[in-house]
Formats: structure tokens, C-alpha cells, sequence
């Protein structure tokens, strides 16, 4: 059974100005969960969709600390996703029925269900991403990253 924040908590504040601050937040408390996840996600979008339509700008000087706040989120997933690659294992509980069915339970619920730790690290490192897509559009960076990363994918062909 995947861990469910307890519903007489308050619920955080996901609005666009503070999206990553809450779901890093609500990561500390241990109830970060995939409900809260699409709810974060949701919100990067209309950040992503502002930042498209030009209703986000911010400077490239301004957006630094931003851009160093999601990179650093993002080295911090890694190292999460790291210590929680061995989840994905299932325990050795015995050769027996009853232990083999004890061990695939823990398994799923640890590694293969939508409230499991892989599952959120994944869909919080899409938030992650969008939101640096967010930040690098509205201040005008993001056609640059594109041309690098076409760049660096051709030097690997060639």
C-alpha cells in the first residue's frame, strides 16, 4: 500500500509563483504522492503556457537564481533516484509461496505503483523540466538551449 498524506492536512499552496517550493515542501513532510504531483504539474503548464504566449517575461540576469534553484532540484532527484534504485528489487523473503507473494507486494508498491517513490521521482523530474523550459522561454534562452543540445547530438552522430 503506496503512502497517502493524511487528509486533515493542509493542503499546500500550488500556485505558479510557488510550485517547486511546495512540492519540495511537501517532499520533507513524506507526503509527496502522485495526486500531488499532477497537481504541481498542472500548474508548471500554465507557467509554460504563459512563458509561450509571452505573459511571463523575466530578465536573463533575473532568472539565474531560478534557473540555479531547478538545477539543483534536479541534482537532487538524481541523487533520490540513486538511493531508491534498489526499491525497484524485490526483497529476498524466502523461497516459499508466502514469501514470494510478500515480496512482489512490497515490490510494486515501492517501485511499480503510481504513488511509488520511482514513479514520483520520474513525474517530479517532468516537473522539474518544464519548469526550467518555463524559465529559459520567458527569458528568451530557450531557442539557444535548443540549438546546443541539436549541436551537442550531432557532434555525437558524427
Amino acid at each position: 500500500m503506496a503512502f497517502e498524506a493524511d487528509g486533515g492536512q493542509a493542503a499546500p499552496d500550488f500556485s505558479i509563483g510557488s510550485a517547486m517550493g511546495a512540492a519540495a515542501n511537501y517532499v520533507a513532510m513524506g507526503g509527496l504522492n502522485a495526486a500531488a504531483i499532477a497537481q504541481v504539474s498542472a500548474e508548471t503548464q500554465k507557467l509554460v503556457s504563459a512563458a509561450k504566449s509571452g505573459g511571463f517575461k523575466i530578465t536573463e540576469e533575473g532568472v539565474k537564481p531560478l534557473l540555479q534553484a531547478v538545477r539543483d532540484m534536479a541534482k537532487e532527484l538524481n541523487s533520490l533516484e540513486n538511493k531508491t534504485v534498489l526499491l525497484s528489487q524485490a526483497p529476498q523473503l524466502g523461497d516459499h509461496p508466502y514469501g514470494r507473494a510478500v515480496a512482489a507486494h512490497d515490490q510494486k508498491g515501492a517501485a511499480q505503483s503510481a504513488n511509488s517513490a520511482s514513479a514520483v521521482i520520474g513525474q517530479f523530474r517532468q516537473v522539474v523540466l518544464d519548469t526550467e523550459e518555463a524559465l529559459l522561454r520567458a527569458s528568451g534562452q530557450y531557442k539557444k538551449k535548443e540549438q546546443d543540445t541539436v549541436e551537442a547530438l550531432d557532434r555525437l552522430k558524427g
